[in-house]
């Protein structure tokens, strides 16, 4: 009986030792590799195997100021009155005025025909003289013979393309008995070889018969001749428009650097003209 006992505990012993080899741990699973490729800006985190955006540590210059969201330098400087900030370069520029090229034509230059006479009597011209219109009245003679009677031509040397407005220095040189600042107020005058002639008002532009655009001013008009007109009496004026009642100022656009043609031509008797000028228009 004690040799089964011991036996038994033997026995055991051994169960105990296999089932302790038995139940050991296995090889560890290998952990998983993180194999993400992050864009170009962004770091990617071992940990949580995420795309992170990666820090922004650059040093902006004197008058940036760092973006962090997209890590750029920003121009922030605050220019004094007078300058204007070139956000290129980040640099405060002078704000140079625009000052605009004029010319100016005495119109006794031209070579007069039919009966354009030149004149000393007004005072306060310049120049040497003035011309007046002394032969009949051109116009309501239908829209074919606009600006064929006393034609003058003038030639002009553009040097800086741009826009124009267009003036003439005129008087009255007759009172009429009735409407005395209506009549004998009036001249033809073209640009033909201008890249645009029109007058303009606020938002309405309008431009000659005769050019190929619309819309046209109200009144006689044609051959690409406007009307020029003014309305004041005993008195030099620059004042120069077209569209009866409602008056436009005229512009012209020269877009290269070359001569150009002015036309002149006769509409109202007694209509005297000293000189012509062309005022640059500043660029919008």
């Amino acid at each position: 009986m004690k040799y089964f006992k011991q036996l038994f505990v033997t026995f055991l012993f051994i169960l105990t030792l296999m089932f302790s080899c038995s139940g050991s741990d296995s090889d560890p699973k290998e952990e998983a590799t993180c194999t993400k490729i992050c864009s170009t800006g962004f770091t990617l985190n071992s940990s949580s195997c995420e795309c992170e955006p990666e820090p922004c540590n650059k040093t902006c210059e004197t008058g940036f100021t760092l973006n962090q969201d997209d890590c750029e330098c920003n121009c922030t400087k605050t220019c004094d009155a007078g300058f204007n900030l070139n956000t290129d370069t980040c640099e405060c520029e002078e704000v140079v005025a625009f000052v605009p090229e004029i010319i100016e034509i005495e119109t006794e230059t031209a070579t007069l025909s039919a009966d354009w006479k030149e004149r000393t009597t007004i005072e306060d011209f310049s120049g040497d003289s003035y011309i007046v219109w002394e032969g009949p009245d051109q116009f309501w003679k239908g829209e074919a013979n606009i600006g064929n009677a006393g034609r003058l031509t003038y030639k002009i040397n553009i040097q800086k393309t741009g826009t124009y407005q267009f003036e003439w220095r005129s008087y009255i040189a007759k009172v009429a008995p009735t409407n005395p600042n209506t009549e004998h107020n009036d001249s033809w005058l073209r640009f033909p070889d201008a890249e645009d002639f029109y007058a303009q008002k606020g938002t309405s532009t309008v431009y000659p018969k005769g050019s190929g655009k619309s819309p046209n001013p109200a009144g006689e008009n044609g051959n690409g001749f406007f009307k020029i007109y003014m309305n004041t009496g005993g008195a030099w004026t620059w004042t120069s428009g077209t569209f009866d009642n409602n008056f436009h100022s005229i512009y012209v656009r020269f877009d290269e650097a070359k001569e150009y043609t002015v036309e002149i031509a006769a509409r109202s008797s007694f209509h005297a003209i000293d000189k012509f000028r062309l005022t640059e228009q500043e660029p919008l």
